[in-house]
């Protein structure tokens, strides 16, 4: 696949700069940081490439054609909607590189307005529930606080507490009022 790309504008803040003037001026003073890093490019005519570890040569982009790479490449003629991670696979595979392809993909396909509306909804696996066992009646107890009920009963009552006993599955339930009204209605 040929996606043209054109390489010769490079802005000030692009994070190829510092590379490319590594290695064309390799005897100006600059970080150690860029001369381990720059290890790994070399020039091509006229283009900054990455040499990747099964010896294939990428071509490094900026973040203007990063963007237009990903868009044809998630949503183009050919563009299947692919996932992040696999978008960033095929990008490789077509020869492109820029530092952050992985996160850039990822991100890039979850902000795709049509994979958002017409995608599969994501769920939890489902896991299988575990049962509270108890060996006696009343040995457990689950509770619960049900409120705020508008509106409230005559006395006031707005939540209802319930405890359910796990051996033999008896309910007692009991209005309350909040804490605040009983002060006041007491006074």
């Amino acid at each position: 696949m040929e996606i043209d790309v054109n390489s010769a504008i490079i802005s000030d803040d692009d994070w190829r700069n510092p590379i490319i003037n590594y290695l064309q001026y390799p005897t100006l003073p600059s970080e150690k940081r860029i001369r381990i890093m720059a290890l790994s490019y070399l020039m091509w005519n006229g283009d900054l490439v990455r040499k990747s570890k099964d010896e294939v040569l990428l071509r490094c982009l900026g973040k203007k054609e990063s963007m237009k790479i990903m868009g044809e490449t998630h949503e183009g003629i050919c563009g299947a909607h692919q996932g992040g991670r696999k978008m960033c696979w095929l990008i490789r595979r077509y020869g492109y590189f820029w530092p952050t392809m992985m996160k850039d993909c990822i991100n890039y396909s979850k902000g795709c307005e049509a994979c958002q509306r017409h995608g599969s909804i994501q769920q939890a696996p489902s896991v299988p529930m575990n049962p509270v066992v108890k060996p006696w009646p009343f040995r457990g107890w689950a509770m619960d606080l049900i409120g705020k009920i508008y509106p409230a009963s005559n006395k006031q009552h707005c939540f209802i507490i319930v405890a359910t006993d796990y051996f033999t599955k008896w309910v007692e339930a009991k209005p309350l009022s909040p804490p605040h009204l009983k002060r006041s209605l007491s006074s």
